[in-house]
């Protein structure tokens, strides 16, 4: 499937990810979004998986019942007036990525959006329902943050567009080896002050935090 392109004015720069629920406000929630865009985000996250019906909802839960979660749509209506503001869509289902590319492009977000939480085994599923482009969720082992090539090769294999880790399984020669061969990293979550000055050194392409304020 032909994927979205994102925005090349809203990548150039390293961003920083306002976590579901950042700033002390409820994950995935309406209140979180307001708040984030409050604050000019770069970049915005929230959980998404579906109701049994199919229905897009914002939750960290695999298998939300009829009446969880709070409807996706209601934070990309919001996300869809910030022009410069990005979506990060951190799947924990894929049962109906149709549904969220609708809605992507029914609030003019198809530049601005891209999933995370995409593991290997979920790559062929994302690739061949969805036309939004997705990191890779993968932690590199020593071997492989010593030879970056292993994980360049994985994520091409996989079609994802980068890297998505926790913090950490990178390492400054990691990010800079696939920088080098136009793979982005991202990396999760940077909540103390000793962590964020380390990778704002390291400089990967995105850093998700609770705490952005921090920054």
């Amino acid at each position: 499937m032909k994927k979205f392109e994102l925005d090349k004015k809203l990548t150039s720069v390293s961003t920083v990810t306002y976590h579901a629920g950042a700033l002390g406000t409820p994950d995935n929630s309406v209140e979180s979004v307001k708040k984030a865009l409050e604050c000019k985000a770069q970049v915005i996250e929230v959980d998404v998986s579906f109701r049994p019906d199919g229905t897009p909802v914002m939750i960290h839960k695999d298998k939300p019942a009829e009446t969880e979660g709070v409807l996706l749509e209601e934070a990309l209506k919001l996300i869809g007036k910030a022009a410069k503001t990005m979506i990060n869509l951190d799947l924990k289902s894929t049962a109906n990525l149709p549904a969220v590319d609708a809605l992507i492009e029914k609030y003019g977000l198809s530049a601005r959006a891209f999933y995370t939480g995409v593991f290997e085994s979920w790559c062929e599923t994302v690739d061949k329902n969805s036309a939004i482009p997705y990191y890779l969720n993968y932690s590199p082992s020593t071997a492989e943050k010593r030879n970056p090539q292993l994980v360049i090769n994985k994520i091409r294999a996989c079609g994802a567009i980068g890297l998505n880790s926790n913090y950490h399984y990178v390492s400054a020669h990691l990010v800079e080896t696939l920088r080098k061969n136009g793979i982005p990293v991202s990396v999760w979550t940077l909540n103390n002050l000793h962590t964020i000055r380390k990778f704002k050194k390291i400089n990967p392409a995105n850093m998700t935090s609770r705490r952005p304020d921090k920054f």
